[in-house]
């Protein structure tokens, strides 16, 4: 029988993304690596933190023995489990299937072109003045706009939820907060589904409206349960997804250059952005029965760590992991999880990132950051994403 090694055991700190920084936890997750596939935190009462790509993906694709019930975040809040995030088979599989239909290539293919008319509007609304602060400007704006789309939001109501949104995911980890801004958000995404309830239209939230899961319709907790995790996968992250793309690329004048004068590989530069910093640094399992990862052995009960940013620095997998490569070949990051609990909306996401430093390239070539290390900082647990990004470039279009 093995014994997990204690993070502090291997010298290091004991990880939490409630206690430090993102940089800090990816030099945590490297030194613990080092010496353990499978290492253990005293943080949240203690978890086992899976640290090597193998483990992590073994984990994940197991969800007999690693269940994401009742939470894949710690604290566990008192709050409804986020619809199939936070669920096991067989109930997993109709709140999955909300989730597949309105995410199908078919209608990522048809957002592709209003998604790229959003970020050149978007863009043009700066491009002019020299300098911008692209999470605010354009990562923030752009996944909002097309989640409100993709659900049948009204445009006018875009800011108004988006804030909302992020005031509520920003504060998940404070329970009497976090109850008042679902509260907030719910007040708005309940008001426009029961007015689909009274006058149904074309989109995705009167679908919702007619929905059986178990045979029943859904009630306000569960529409709540979607449109968090709409609203959470579908904007949260993706606005952290930009902005670390936009940061990995134009912090680096050699990379922007070779993808101007390549965009073929734009989409190479897109995945080993969110290989580097995934939006959500991993989730919580419990293990449900005793089991041995890694030769190490988990005991039924114990909380467990898949630790996705971990795994995608991963020495074993990825050749000089902390390097940003465009020759890189095959990228198996799980910025996007693994196994059943895989993100559905990936392919919108990585649409969205795309389209974004496409026409940051096109439009802005000279585009400079103002900082080479902006703040990178855990909101709400796990969520890790860069808050400002000031940028400087050549006026398009100014009259003197």
């Amino acid at each position: 029988m093995s014994t997990t090694p204690n993070t502090a055991d291997v010298g290091v700190d004991q990880f939490s993304a409630h206690t430090m920084s993102p940089n800090r936890a990816l030099e945590v997750f490297d030194e613990a690596r080092s010496r353990c596939p499978v290492a253990h935190s005293e943080e949240h009462g203690g978890f086992h933190l899976m640290l090597a790509h193998s483990a992590v993906r073994t984990a994940a694709a197991d969800h007999r023995r690693f269940s994401s019930e009742p939470q894949v975040l710690r604290p566990v809040l008192p709050r409804a489990p986020l619809a199939a995030l936070e669920m096991d088979p067989p109930r997993h599989g109709d709140w999955r299937a909300l989730f597949d239909l309105a995410v199908t290539p078919h209608v990522v293919k048809v957002m592709e072109p209003l998604v790229r008319v959003d970020v050149q509007r978007q863009i043009g609304t700066f491009v002019t003045n020299g300098t911008a602060d692209l999470v605010a400007e354009l990562a923030e704006v752009v996944p909002a706009e097309a989640i409100c789309r993709l659900v049948g939001i009204d445009g006018d109501l875009i800011p108004e939820v988006r804030d909302r949104a992020i005031a509520m995911f920003a504060a998940l980890g404070d329970p009497a907060e976090f109850g008042a801004r679902i509260g907030a958000f719910a007040e708005i995404a309940l008001k426009e589904i029961h007015e689909r309830q009274e006058n149904p239209r074309d989109d995705y939230l009167t679908y919702l409206t007619t929905a059986r899961v178990d045979g029943k319709p859904l009630d306000d907790d569960g529409y709540m349960s979607v449109l968090t995790g709409f609203l959470g996968a579908g904007h949260h992250t993706t606005t952290s997804g930009i902005s670390s793309l936009i940061y990995e690329v134009f912090s680096r004048p050699d990379v922007r250059d070779r993808l101007i004068a390549d965009p073929d590989l734009v989409p190479v530069a897109v995945e080993e952005a969110l290989r580097l910093r995934p939006p959500f640094f991993g989730f919580f399992r419990r293990a449900t029965l005793d089991s041995t990862v890694a030769g190490v052995d988990i005991p039924a009960g114990a909380d467990v760590y898949l630790g996705w940013a971990a795994a995608n620095r991963d020495p074993a997998v990825f050749e000089c992991p902390a390097e940003f490569r465009l020759d890189r070949g095959r990228n198996r990051h799980l910025a996007f999880g693994a196994g059943l609990h895989t993100c559905p909306g990936a392919p919108l996401a990585r649409m969205e990132l795309r389209v974004c430093l496409e026409e940051l390239l096109s439009r802005l070539p000279d585009l400079e950051l103002e900082s080479a290390s902006p703040d990178y900082v855990f909101t709400g647990g796990d969520y890790a994403h860069i808050s400002k990004l000031t940028a400087r470039f050549t006026p398009v279009g100014a009259t003197s």
